[in-house]
């Protein structure tokens, strides 16, 4: 009960849902928690039961049920909402069909399942099995939840509405962490509302004033259904009461009829440019997709949080102005003390942009809405008249040709990305830069006669897919599988490292960037365009509407911008030669490199030499790092070591890179695919399993306009379930029968369901 108190008034708690709470006294809980409402339901047994807590300015109702360990309550809001607090011992006598009958179409059960979904086999299946028949959603926090094991027993399903959850970190008596949920009441009226004109200007105005969407006929048919009704209760007339039946049925038919018209109508133009389109999939994929948290502000290592938004930007600016600082080199350095290299296209120029291919460029980019520095976006952008770009298409040639930059567009606005929580130090950001848009035009220009001189040169690997065309993300994961299995199949031991650079595009070396372009092969003319494009940048980080001071940038490569990806690939491009040892394996900043042992010897001997040969690789790419100037993050360096033999070595063995011990891990994320330490599947589809059912749920409950259609239900399945289907086909070959068996029943059980068919 103190930790619960402590919880109430850290997060100030609308409701609390207690399991397993045994006798409880009821006066002393009304003592404490006086300005809530209690509902007890007791349990089969001495540690059983649950009680509810709820604050007393919220309109409930207990809703009668007479089985042990469940609680059932009526949440009033602007929709009904059932809440069903669970508690279910290893010991429980029932089944998971009891609580059925209390579903609701808008409820949440909070439940103690003691069932890991991922681990606990039948029993998961069984519960899923049940979940999926009551067109239910689960809700699974993303860290464990029991504190005597790393298993998750403790989450939520729910029925027409989005709740999320996450696990309380800090001290609890319990044996099991606290679970923190936020549900919102979309319902609650707005008396304010808000429209955009001129693309940037935002005006106000009340809500009673707004337009309204429904149409005036039906406005009226509804104004007179519920006149009649006032009147029918007033007077009591026996010819009103038949009427007014009437009127109200014929009232909800013509409001269901305009819903269904507007769905129709969304569905037919989904795919057509304009309001309608962007309207139908804003809403779809807020309601689908999480997206990352948006910053609120910054933790400070003394443990304070900074909320101020000129104070976070200044702190902020800090930060980065520190990181973008030009590095250290030792001199003479091989790429920038080196003598020159002279190739036969030294003297190459860059070739002129015609005006049909600046339009082509102009119609393939994204027309997105964010605005650079000085408020234009590419939205914008496509809205200038055609033949102002005859002589644009002459300044960016003018450009080319002198190897000069305007120094306006390199003047950017910084905007900064949450890469995990919205309260964190400044170094988990991601800096994003809101380039000038005449700028990302010369950009793309640039990009396709650079890609051109590196096919011509043969410069970029053949082991490199990242941000290249016709290189695919599921061939570099295939070969790397491919080569795995290769070196099992001797029956030698394996070592996979997945090498992590530490905040890789923003630590680019200018100077050791331009003099490697040059020994590289690439033209004089290009390397001076470079040059000009990476030096005297500045910038202003934003946060919430406030600036930072200007800091400069002396490392590193701008995102969001569409040639920094190809240029660091190029930097890099002979990384494999400092590894020979290894197969690698890039994707971008990715590095996987395989490493087996000697064959023909005992496997004690081969485990000792494949730990020579991983030290020796991990100094060769150290030697790189340093190198290249490119630093390598030590803390997400990892190595996994797969083997068909039964015994792995123990301990395993000590290696290092630099002063930093490499972990061994089991299993890791690659390129979005789980791989294990015995090549198996099962980790994967089980977390294939557990989304698609979500998204599934979630799309049989979705309304808009507040109607659905089977059309609307089978659209939001092709987008948002069927992908995660789509993912596996790269890896279904190398699946087990009785796993493409169970991808193939679950496919078309959620089929079902979308068509609300019970059989096929």
């Amino acid at each position: 009960m103190g930790r619960s108190l402590f919880i109430r008034s850290k997060y100030h708690s609308d409701i609390l849902v207690l399991g397993e709470v045994g006798h409880v006294d009821l006066s002393l809980v009304g003592a404490v928690l006086s300005n809530y409402d209690f509902f007890y339901q007791a349990g089969e047994n001495a540690h059983g039961g649950v009680l509810v807590l709820i604050r007393k300015d919220i309109h409930v109702t207990r809703v009668l049920c007479s089985l042990p360990n469940i609680c059932v309550i009526d949440i009033f809001l602007s929709e009904t909402i059932r809440l069903i607090a669970i508690y279910a011992p290893a010991s429980k006598t029932g089944n998971w069909t009891d609580p059925t009958t209390v579903i609701s179409n808008r409820c949440m059960i909070m439940v103690d399942f003691n069932i890991d979904i991922e681990r606990d086999g039948e029993k998961a299946d069984q519960l899923l099995e049940r979940v999926d028949s009551c067109s239910l959603m689960s809700v699974i926090p993303d860290s464990n939840t029991s504190l005597r094991s790393d298993c998750t027993i403790d989450y939520a399903v729910t029925n027409g509405m989005d709740l999320t959850i996450q696990t309380y970190e800090g001290d609890t008596s319990s044996d099991h962490k606290p679970l923190l949920g936020v549900f919102t009441d979309e319902g609650v009226p707005k008396t304010v509302g808000s429209r955009t004109i001129c693309y940037r200007c935002q005006q106000f105005f009340k809500i009673k004033r707004a337009r309204p969407s429904v149409p005036q006929e039906l406005m009226t048919l509804l104004a007179q259904s519920r006149s009649l009704s006032f009147k029918v209760k007033r007077k009591g007339y026996i010819e009103l009461r038949n009427e007014a039946p009437r009127l109200r049925n014929l009232a909800r038919f013509e409001s269901k009829r305009f819903q269904q018209e507007k769905l129709t109508k969304q569905l037919k133009e989904r795919y057509v440019q304009g309001e309608g389109s962007t309207l139908f999939w804003n809403k779809t994929k807020r309601y689908f997709r999480h997206v990352s948290s948006s910053l609120r502000g910054f933790a400070t290592p003394n443990g304070e949080v900074i909320k101020d938004p000129q104070v976070m930007a200044n702190t902020a600016a800090d930060y980065y102005e520190e990181l973008f600082h030009a590095p250290i080199v030792i001199r003479p350095h091989p790429y920038v003390g080196a003598s020159p290299i002279l190739w036969e296209n030294t003297s190459t120029c860059i070739p002129f942009a015609t005006y049909s291919e600046i339009i082509n460029i102009l119609r393939s980019r994204k027309k997105k809405q964010a605005l650079d520095m000085d408020g234009l976006s590419p939205f914008i952008l496509n809205k200038i008249p055609r033949h102002y770009w005859f002589l644009l298409a002459q300044l960016y040639n003018y450009l080319f040709a002198e190897s000069y930059i305007v120094k306006k567009f390199k003047e950017v606005q910084m905007v900064l990305l949450a890469k995990k929580s919205a309260i964190y130090a400044p170094d988990q950001t991601r800096p994003i830069s809101l380039l000038d848009s005449f700028l990302k035009v010369q950009e793309k220009l640039f990009l396709h006669r650079f890609v051109q001189v590196l096919k011509d040169r043969g410069i970029l690997p053949d082991n490199q897919s990242g941000f290249r065309p016709g290189y695919k993300l599921q061939t570099r994961v295939l070969l790397l599988i491919e080569q795995i299995s290769s070196y099992m199949a001797n029956s030698s031991p394996v070592a996979t490292v997945f090498v992590d650079f530490k905040s890789a595009f923003d630590q680019l070396w200018f100077e050791g960037r331009l003099g490697k372009l040059i020994r590289l092969g690439i033209p004089h003319a290009y390397v001076n365009w470079i040059h000009a494009w990476l030096t005297g940048r500045k910038a202003a980080i934003e946060v919430q509407g406030r600036r930072s001071r200007w800091i400069e940038i002396n490392r590193g490569g701008p995102h969001g911008s569409s040639f920094t990806h190809t240029l660091f690939i190029t930097y890099h491009s002979d990384m494999a030669d400092y590894i020979p040892a290894a197969m690698s394996f890039f994707f971008a900043d990715d590095l996987a490199a395989v490493l087996a042992g000697q064959i023909g010897i005992r496997f004690t001997d081969q485990c000792m030499d494949l730990e020579r040969r991983l030290q020796s690789f991990l100094d060769q790419i150290e030697f790189d790092s340093i190198l290249s100037v490119q630093p390598i993050n030590y803390a997400k360096t990892q190595a996994m070591f797969l083997a068909r033999a039964i015994v792995y070595p123990n301990p395993m063995p000590q290696v290092h890179c630099g002063d930093h011990k490499i972990e061994w891990i089991s299993s890791f994320k690659y390129l979005g695919y789980w791989l294990t330490a015995k090549l198996g599947w099962g980790n994967i589809l089980a977390k294939i399993r557990i989304t698609v059912r979500q998204k599934t749920a979630l799309a049989n409950s979705f309304k808009i306009s507040g109607a659905s259609s089977t059309q609307s239900r089978r659209e939001l399945f092709s987008t948002f379930v069927r992908p995660h289907f789509t993912w596996l086909f790269a890896i279904f070959p190398l699946l087990t029968d009785s796993q493409r068996a169970g991808l193939n029943q679950l496919y078309f059980t959620l089929l079902k369901r979308i068509y609300y068919f019970q059989c096929w």
